[in-house]
């Protein structure tokens, strides 16, 4: 199938929101991580903010290992002495980019410096700031990412999420259709660690307060009075959607990505670290995996 590609930059803001010069983002000061009023853990989906560039689909799959496997995020970026970062990243066993239906991967260092671009992920001097220091990982895996392929041209308009999570992953994606999604899958996904975005139409209209052409990261499942609720997240940072009933989702999704994860060796102290707690049964209960475009069919995805 034809593949489409996901990459919504969140133009909605306003016009002083969107417009940065470079002396905007310019820090004196910069960590990797830093843990912000009203998180949990100095890894959040919160510290996630789309910029001007259309990498939704990326932001996307970076968001679920921030829910799923933050742990995983501290093994893939090395400090150096430099003041440089070592991304661990993923392409083929050939050494190509990864592509639909990659079963075999080898794993590529890339380091790349914390200068980034005035529209990159995070790049406004109010987002992921504590008292004057600036968090910069979402930034070095966004930079990391582009020059897997080149640059940020590769990430600038609009990709697959499954490419991405191969890329950050090491292992293969696949994809589904929102009417095949039953609660008893997507408890089985929860329960394996895997990976999982949503992705909309490029065009017509869309309930939830969805928007076209983009790439959601999910967050959690509830089951209110029988009816199982899907909550997303939006890369942007902002502009949130409703929760969706399950049965409903393809009245807003066109398809839904899928990443495995429970073979990576990416988890700090094995599986069980990041994934023991979303084994819960799903009664009248929710599942919250913390919070937050590309697919098939012949539509052009989220930039």
């Amino acid at each position: 199938m034809a593949k489409n590609s996901q990459g919504h930059s969140p133009s909605e803001k306003t016009a002083a929101a969107a417009f940065r010069t470079p002396s905007e983002i310019v820090m004196t000061t910069t960590a990797l991580y830093l843990q912000e009023v009203g998180d949990t853990s100095p890894i959040s989906v919160h510290d996630i903010n789309q910029g001007q560039i259309g990498d939704c689909f990326l932001l996307a799959a970076i968001g679920e290992i921030a829910l799923f496997h933050p742990s995983a995020i501290t093994n893939m970026i090395y400090g150096n002495l430099d003041g440089t970062e070592t991304v661990t990243l993923h392409l083929t066993a050939s050494g190509q980019l990864p592509y639909y239906g990659t079963t075999s991967f080898k794993s590529t260092a890339i380091t790349v410096n914390n200068s980034f671009p005035s529209n990159a992920v995070n790049c406004s001097t109010s987002e992921d700031v504590v008292n004057g220091v600036k968090e910069i990982w979402v930034q070095v895996l966004e930079k990391a990412v582009a020059t897997l392929g080149g640059g940020y041209n590769y990430i600038a308009n609009g990709g697959n999420p499954m490419i991405a999570m191969e890329e950050l992953t090491g292992q293969s994606a696949s994809s589904i259709a929102p009417a095949s999604l039953t609660l008893s899958m997507l408890q089985g996904y929860i329960t394996a660690g895997d990976l999982l975005a949503f992705d909309t139409p490029s065009s017509g209209f869309l309930p939830y307060n969805l928007v076209n052409s983009h790439a959601y990261i999910f967050e959690s499942v509830t089951v209110v009075n029988g009816t199982p609720m899907v909550q997303l997240g939006n890369p942007w940072g902002f502009n949130q959607p409703a929760a969706i009933p399950l049965s409903q989702l393809s009245s807003g999704i066109v398809e839904i990505d899928i990443g495995q994860f429970a073979d990576s060796n990416l988890i700090s102290g094995g599986l069980g670290d990041d994934t023991k707690v979303l084994t819960a049964l799903l009664t009248n209960a929710s599942v919250d995996l913390g919070a937050g475009k590309a697919t098939t069919r012949s539509r052009s995805l989220p930039r």
